[in-house]
């Protein structure tokens, strides 16, 4: 596979278009004179029906599990929730592998965010930046964009976003690409909650950003299920070396924690299972290598259920590299001279410091989680203080000193980068002098923030918990006098291949673990993640295509 109110009406039935500058500022005359109707004016929303409803706009950035789940718990009476997301969609990520092995389609764990049936409007767009003095979201539409399902393949130095591998500001394709800018615009809000997720950590491994594949969204389990496909057809052509042969049917998942490991899982199970029927000649060829600088695999589980999972997947023919540190990754045979260019025809290299070079076919990505761009660079210094919305810590005014102080920036926790969020989740401000005012209107959580009360894992079930908790606080209106958001584990569960899983049930920290193992776990991992599914639809068309998958086996196509 790794959540007092400042009441202003809801403003404004149009937005302006302000002129492309990249400091993001909207001059006075382009408002007046670009002024237009946005898609989801609230007079013309299905959504937010009036303009003079008295609804507080709630603007959610992101459709991962934090602004998904958050968007349908707001209560519709007293809420506008409006989302902004690149994506139209939110992914059922536990069942990611699932689909990445060939287990379901790619439209059975997707949820569309419009929805004729949620009291909740839509704008397909990027956030660029926050205005808090103003309460405006600067973003930037991305309905023709390429490659928004997808993580970004470029350094971190060659993209201004996140949106796909084209959005790179380097030569030739910031040229090539110009039609994928997209129109820029302002959306006011009432309450803001940011939630955005996280990128891909490379640990700035060379190679790993231009030459392997994450798995952070739809777009990444396709091209996972894609060139899994392709390295078989190109192991059996006939121009094919023998050796050639063996690394490309050699794939590699670097990262062994939930993700990787249900991964390398779900992936056993469609080349063992269903591959090498259709390529008896290779039945013997494939392999699978989960690699992890950590000493053993899911290391959030205890470690008896740790021992049992190395030992099980090595028994159905999964290689675990345990405490291997993996230097590099190029295209190209072992031993191959410079220069090193892309030929996906061909295998890769993976460079071990305990094993030196191994040929792959495949190397996906799976280590860990970082800032994205508009957390790291957009959600930064503040250049005015937000007085009617920032109070200081012990919930007083901050004087006219500190007002005037135009050292302030966004909080953060230190060396993540994540946004440092109190108790109830608020996103808080820093100045040079240490002092910290709390934003009583704009919320953070998910990948993307940590509460300084303690963070919970980097889940999606904590995640889903920060949600609904918001949600309901902000639906009793008791956010002040509530007590701070507290996660609470409901157990751990992880797919392991061959029908087996594991289940770790929370206990004391004094207390001996309880856990189930092998098909009994498997029974409950099918079950649960089938009840979390959202929508109805998807848990019949999940439940039918499993069965369907014992009857006939699991879809081999590569498109």
């Amino acid at each position: 596979m790794r959540s007092v109110f400042v009441n202003s009406p809801v403003r404004l039935g149009r937005i302006s278009r302000p002129l492309l500058s990249s400091t993001y500022r909207v001059s006075h005359s382009s408002f007046l004179q670009c002024t237009r109707c946005l898609v989801t004016q609230v007079d013309h929303s299905a959504a937010i029906p009036e303009s003079d409803s008295g609804k507080e706009r709630v603007v959610i950035l992101g459709s991962g599990w934090g602004g998904y789940t958050l968007s349908r718990k707001l209560s519709p009476k007293s809420f506008a929730p409006v989302v902004i997301s690149p994506r139209s969609y939110f992914v059922f990520t536990p069942l990611l592998t699932d689909a990445a092995g060939g287990s379901l389609d790619f439209s059975n764990i997707v949820e569309p965010v419009r929805d004729p049936h949620a009291k909740v409007d839509f704008i397909q767009a990027a956030a660029r930046a926050v205005n808090l003095e103003k309460k405006t979201v600067l973003c930037e539409s991305t309905v023709v964009t390429s490659g928004v399902t997808e993580t970004p393949r470029t350094h971190e130095h060659e993209r201004e976003s996140e949106e796909g591998p084209e959005t790179t500001s380097m030569r030739p394709m910031q040229e090539a690409r110009r039609w994928e800018k997209g129109d820029f615009f302002e959306v006011p809000y009432d309450k803001l909650v940011i939630s955005v997720g996280a990128v891909s950590k490379t640990f700035n491994t060379p190679g790993v950003r231009h030459n392997a594949m994450f798995f952070k969204d739809i777009g990444d389990a396709r091209r996972v299920r894609r060139r899994v496909r392709e390295c078989f057809e190109l192991a059996v052509l006939p121009t094919t070396t023998p050796e050639m042969r063996k690394w490309l049917l050699h794939f590699a998942i670097v990262g062994a924690g939930p993700t990787g490991t249900e991964l390398a899982a779900s992936l056993r199970d469609f080349i063992y299972k269903d591959m090498t029927i259709l390529y008896p000649a290779l039945k013997d060829l494939p392999r699978i290598t989960l690699y992890d600088v950590a000493p053993k695999v899911l290391s959030m589980f205890d470690e008896s259920l740790s021992k049992y999972a190395m030992e099980t997947m090595k028994k159905e023919g999964i290689d675990i590299k345990t405490s291997h540190h993996v230097e590099g990754l190029r295209w190209g045979e072992p031993g191959a001279e410079p220069p090193y260019e892309m030929d996906p025809k061909r295998c890769l290299t993976i460079t071990t410091k305990e094993e030196g070079e191994v040929g792959i076919g495949m190397c996906v990505w799976v280590t860990g989680n970082a800032m994205n761009k508009f957390v790291n660079k957009a959600l930064q210094d503040v250049e005015t203080f937000p007085t009617a919305s920032a109070l200081l810590k012990d919930g007083t005014q901050p004087p006219p000193d500190l007002i005037k102080d135009t050292s302030w920036h966004i909080k953060k926790a230190p060396k993540v980068g994540a946004l440092l969020v109190d108790g109830q989740l608020r996103v808080q401000l820093e100045n040079a002098d240490g002092k910290t005012a709390v934003l009583q209107d704009v919320f953070a959580l998910g990948d993307n923030a940590m509460p300084e009360t303690g963070a919970p894992p980097a889940t999606a079930q904590a995640t889903t918990q920060e949600a609904k908790w918001l949600a309901t606080r902000l639906n009793n209106g008791d956010l002040q006098r509530s007590q701070p958001f507290s996660f609470h584990n409901m157990g751990t569960l992880a797919y392991i291949g061959d029908a087996n899983a594991l289940m770790q049930f929370p206990t004391e920290d004094d207390k001996p673990p309880k856990y189930l193992t092998g098909r009994m776990a498997w029974f409950v991992w099918n079950s649960a993640y089938l009840t979390m599914s959202m929508s109805w639809r998807n848990k019949l068309r999940i439940a039918f295509r499993w069965l369907l998958n014992n009857i006939f086996g699991r879809d081999v196509s590569r498109y």
